[in-house]
């Protein structure tokens, strides 16, 4: 990586490296230019390319109206906005699989340097649209912080009623309304709540998500929270997250749950940006969304052929999703394990931005887009990491040894010898059959064991 300082545009306004190389920069270019910069920007060649068909419709109008007056990545503006779409909608428009009902509850957590990556920044933007266009959702819905699964549930209970000599009267009135978006700028700190063993907030969280019940079984003050809608927005700095989020089962337990979304300063505007003028024509088909939205409705993959695409978008479906469904190994496959019913939940949000009754085939390739970016992001930083943290360490330490590889010895010695023999061997096999290192015996003649070498497998 690389500090490079981009010349502006023709009108003397700054340009971000999509732009320079839109306009027909190359690479080489920009790696070529001065290094006086002020910190414009860190060009790095692996990090994630949000595609064009992402800016679909309302929610690409919405994110190119405000993408010129702030520093925010585009990228954490829309999945911002489509999470909240999501979350204002409720329990209206959704789909079924199976016996299942899905709603659109998007969980993204935007990943970027602290204070550099404008998290906050693009949220108060997508707030601020969102509270013009709903005032009463954004008072009551709209929280920050999550510290515990009692706190959760206590604001989206169920009321309390109970029997007495007199009649039945209600203890509890319960919440005024069961949709709640939490907005959480330390998810470091969920995460290290939700390793803690016997908590409840990861618990919470992954009922929320999967549309149980939730509920606390305490004898004294025991609380019940049905036919909830709960959608956590989260900013957290990539070192952050790798050193909180380090094991397979959290990934695979609340880690799957969120929409993972790399984001950095994508301008310098050195004297901020101006305040978004939303325009009436644009709140009023955003006011007209959501209220299509909300009502009760199942949205259905369409199976029209579309002419403009020459299939339907339930031929498109049937076509993505052997490969939205399948496995990955490590961390990464367990925090990508949900593809397929985070692809449906992002079409069901762009096809309600549409006012359509079906998700056609722009709103499956949209969301598609969107995944691929957060799968993009979600491998970017947690690479190959297992998710053991044994495992994490030989494989960074068969890195270093390279072409010379290490003797069962050598492993055993860069653990001091505390881990017993039989489970590094173990961990050793689990590498080999997952194709992440190979062993080689060195024969040699005479009597006594061959020396056996492990290797980091390439690719």
């Amino acid at each position: 990586m690389k500090i490079v300082k981009l010349p502006d545009k023709e009108d003397g306004s700054k340009q971000g490296v999509d732009d320079f190389l839109t306009a027909g920069g190359s690479v080489e270019d920009m790696i070529g230019l001065s290094e006086e910069s002020t910190g414009a920007e860190v060009w790095d060649p692996k990090w994630p390319v949000m595609a064009e068909e992402a800016y679909h419709g309302l929610a690409g109008e919405v994110v190119r109206h405000i993408e010129p007056n702030t520093e925010s990545d585009p990228a954490g503006l829309l999945a911002t906005f489509v999470a909240e779409v999501g979350n204002v909608i409720g329990r209206g428009a959704h789909f079924v699989i199976e016996d299942d009902e899905h709603y659109c509850k998007v969980w993204p957590v935007l990943v970027g340097k602290t204070g550099k990556a404008r998290k906050g920044t693009g949220q108060k933007r997508i707030d601020r649209l969102m509270g013009s266009a709903d005032e009463e959702w954004h008072e009551i819905c709209t929280v920050t912080g999550l510290s515990s699964g009692e706190g959760l549930i206590h604001r989206v209970r169920d009321p309390v009623i109970v029997d007495t000599d007199d009649g039945v009267e209600v203890k509890d009135p319960g919440a005024e309304d069961k949709r709640l978006l939490v907005e959480e700028p330390e998810f470091a700190s969920v995460l290290v709540v939700a390793r803690r063993e016997g908590n409840t907030l990861s618990m919470a969280l992954r009922n929320s998500w999967d549309n149980r019940p939730l509920e606390t079984l305490t004898k004294n003050s025991p609380m019940r929270a049905t036919d909830t809608h709960v959608t956590v927005v989260g900013h957290v700095t990539e070192s952050e997250l790798l050193r909180h989020l380090t094991e397979e089962k959290l990934g695979a337990g609340i880690g799957n749950r969120f929409l993972f979304v790399s984001v950095r300063r994508s301008k310098v505007l050195p004297h901020g940006g101006g305040r978004d003028a939303f325009s009436d024509e644009l709140l009023q088909r955003l006011r007209e969304a959501l209220e299509f939205g909300k009502q009760r409705r199942e949205i259905r993959l369409s199976e029209e052929v579309e002419e403009d695409y020459g299939y339907s978008a339930t031929e498109l479906w049937e076509e993505v999703y052997p490969d939205l469904s399948s496995g990955k190994p490590g961390l990464f496959g367990a925090v990508v394990a949900r593809a397929e019913a985070y692809v449906r939940r992002l079409a069901t949000v762009y096809a309600v931005l549409d006012l359509s009754e079906e998700v056609r085939v722009p709103h499956l390739l949209a969301a598609m887009a969107v995944w691929q970016y957060s799968e993009a992001s979600a491998h970017r930083i947690f690479g190959d990491r297992t998710g053991d943290a044994l495992a994490d360490e030989l494989l960074e330490a068969l890195r270093d040894a390279g072409e010379v590889g290490m003797s069962r010895g050598e492993i055993y010695n860069l653990f001091g010898r505390n881990q017993r023999r039989n489970q590094i061997g173990a961990v050793l096999r689990n590498l080999e059959s997952q194709g992440r290192a190979r062993k080689y015996k060195d024969k040699h003649e005479g009597p006594g064991r061959s020396t056996e070498r492990w290797f980091l497998t390439s690719a």
